[in-house]
């Protein structure tokens, strides 16, 4: 997925819920790609108030992926050609209620 179909796609579903999972069906060809579009999921994230909480990513094209991107939990997607990114934006009428 490129750069800027990323971030327009990211752009519109996470104003739709605190709790948002991207899907990417065409995972990058290379590490340094995967590596590169990881970083701009934990950037845009944090400029749109949306934590990564999780990221799901094909184990057997990536073996050598860490268990975290940073201080993020990743997982197996269990499918070669699949990327998940979860976030989660806070809900500010939860914080209101303490």
């Amino acid at each position: 997925m490129a750069a800027a179909n990323f971030e327009q796609v990211f752009d519109r579903a996470s104003k739709l819920a605190n709790h948002t999972m991207l899907t990417v069906t065409q995972a990058p060809e290379h590490e340094q790609e995967l590596l590169g579009l990881l970083e701009r999921a934990l950037m845009r994230g944090l400029r749109n108030h949306a934590q990564l909480t999780k990221i799901q990513l094909p184990f057997e094209r990536f073996p050598d992926m860490d268990s975290k991107f940073w201080h993020v939990p990743i997982e197996d997607s269990g499918d070669a050609g699949v990327l998940r990114f979860f976030f989660e934006t806070p809900n500010p009428l939860a914080d209101q209620s303490h």
